[in-house]
Order: C-alpha cells, then sequence, then structure tokens
C-alpha cells in the first residue's frame, strides 16, 4: 500500500494518461487501480481533480513557445509501404482550450517545417487534441502530410 503522497501522484498520472478514465487506450484496470489509489490519497472527487490538472497544464502549455509544443511530445516511426517510404514524426498537445495553440498556427507551421527539416523526418504532424470534447485538429505542414492525412483519415476533412 503507497504512501499517499505516493497514491495522489499515481492517481494523477492515471487520470493524465487516460484523459481522466475517457481516452481510447482506457482500461478497466485503470477505472479500478482509479478508484483504490483514490481511495488511499484521500480524494472525494475525482473529476475535480482531474479537471484542476487539466486546466494547469492547459495553462502551462500555452505558455511554450512554437518549438516547445512541437518538440515537447513527439515520436518518430519508421514506415515502408506500397505508396510511401520514410520516417514520420508525430507530436501531440493535449489540451482543455485548443483554440489557444490553434490561435498560434502562424508560428507553429512555420516551426513544424524547421523541425521536419531537422530531424530529417518524411513528414511530421501535429495534433491538438481538446482532452474536455476529446476532439482533435491535426496540423499540416505540407503536400506529403495532407497526403498522409488523407489516406489514413478517410473520414475527415483535410
Amino acid at each position: 500500500r503507497p504512501p499517499i503522497e505516493v497514491a495522489g501522484m499515481l492517481l494523477c498520472a492515471i487520470l493524465s494518461d487516460t484523459l481522466n478514465l475517457q481516452g481510447p487506450t482506457t482500461t478497466e484496470w485503470d477505472r479500478l487501480i482509479v478508484a483504490v489509489l483514490a481511495e488511499i490519497a484521500q480524494v472525494d472527487d475525482i473529476q475535480l481533480l482531474a479537471t484542476q490538472q487539466f486546466k494547469a497544464k492547459s495553462k502551462e502549455l500555452a505558455g511554450l513557445s512554437a518549438h516547445g509544443l512541437v518538440n515537447g511530445d513527439q515520436k518518430s516511426f519508421s514506415f515502408k509501404t506500397e505508396n510511401f517510404e520514410g520516417d514520420v514524426g508525430f507530436a501531440v498537445v493535449e489540451t482543455t482550450d485548443d483554440a489557444v495553440i490553434i490561435d498560434r498556427l502562424d508560428e507553429l507551421l512555420p516551426e513544424i517545417v524547421a523541425c521536419k527539416r531537422e530531424k530529417g523526418l518524411s513528414a511530421l504532424f501535429l495534433a491538438v487534441v481538446n482532452i474536455v470534447s476529446l476532439e482533435g485538429t491535426l496540423l499540416l505542414c505540407g503536400p506529403t502530410e495532407q497526403s498522409l492525412a488523407r489516406a489514413a483519415f478517410l473520414d475527415c476533412a483535410v
């Protein structure tokens, strides 16, 4: 049984990782552990804790530079298919106020292009995810990204 402080940190980590148990990768195990950790950490209102946590994170993100946003949570993958071969980067910004990030498009797009060039990527995407509405906007910096996005997200406007 972890100490109250450790249980609180673990609880916050699971809530963050699972988008307050609403994300697509949330498991029943996550739900069970959140309930147990909330009891140990003496958290009566998990929803309030998650809301406060996400607001604090969003406030911090709003103050990051374009470089920080594009490079903060970014992963690279190598692909080889019939129609595409190369390294693709995918960055994610999770926020309660996506408009604050999307309104910075004029500074984000050049940074995406610069990061793509700097890392030698074939394509680089930045997804801005509203963790309240669970909707996202994918920022595309060129024709390769547009082509891949059209192929990957058939039902979405590109």
